[in-house]
């Protein structure tokens, strides 16, 4: 459990090296030019504006990732501004059952201040059967006509507070390749909860398996990801 309860996934992408290149010829050359400039001259390129920070050229590149994790790695995710999001919703769904459990370093360090971690798991379970028994409730209301469909939604619009944020939770993120390089400097970091630096590393791996850019990958990863 844990760490491995965090998936990501790389399902789109839009770009390459080329793309970076040609955005960038596009100030100096023409369509005709730009085409035949060879392979060698889109990474020397490439290169080169990753060192010289030319960054506008690298959102020529665009990923869509998928996420599975707990709400507070979430939160911590939508922070950064330079993206497209969207997400599991609590008003047109029960919010999942499963929750993220303590790593055993987490355990570990419980232990040795004399707390459980069977207590914490107790407490979210707890939390998230009584949102489960309220929803069922609602359903069973509306299905009666009790409640209309407009309030049962409006209900669960709140009712979803009642979750913790251990809870694991769906996302949907679109961001160029300036703004991946942001993101790795700041998440794939030891400054970084363990948690986030995880799915960080996961998505480095996915765009390095995937070969979509392996040039400004590994110039802009050489640099730190300043750019």
């Amino acid at each position: 459990m844990g760490f491995s309860q965090i998936e990501v996934e790389l399902q789109d992408c839009l770009g390459s090296d080329r793309s970076i290149a040609e955005s960038a010829w596009t100030s100096s050359y023409s369509r005709s030019k730009k085409e035949k400039k060879s392979d060698l001259d889109v990474e020397l390129l490439v290169r080169r504006l990753a060192r010289d920070g030319h960054s506008v050229p690298f959102e020529s590149v665009v990923f869509r990732f998928w996420f599975r994790w707990p709400i507070f790695v979430d939160r911590q995710h939508m922070t950064h501004r330079i993206a497209s999001h969207s997400g599991l919703s609590g008003r047109y769904r029960t919010l999942p059952e499963d929750f993220y459990a303590t790593p055993s370093e987490v355990d570990q360090i419980l232990s040795k201040a004399n707390l459980s971690p069977s207590r914490y798991h107790t407490r979210i379970h707890q939390s998230i059967e009584e949102y489960q028994e309220y929803l069922s409730e609602l359903k069973t209301a509306k299905k009666s006509k009790i409640i209309t469909p407009e309030e049962y939604k409006r209900a669960r619009e709140v009712l979803r507070g009642m979750v913790p944020t251990a809870s694991m939770v769906e996302r949907t993120t679109i961001m160029n390749l300036r703004s991946f390089a942001n993101y790795q400097k700041l998440r794939n970091s030891n400054h970084a909860q363990p948690e986030i630096r995880h799915a960080a590393e996961k998505m480095l791996e996915a765009v390095k398996t995937s070969k979509i850019c392996p040039v400004a990958i590994e110039e802009l990863e050489s640099l730190g990801w300043r750019i």
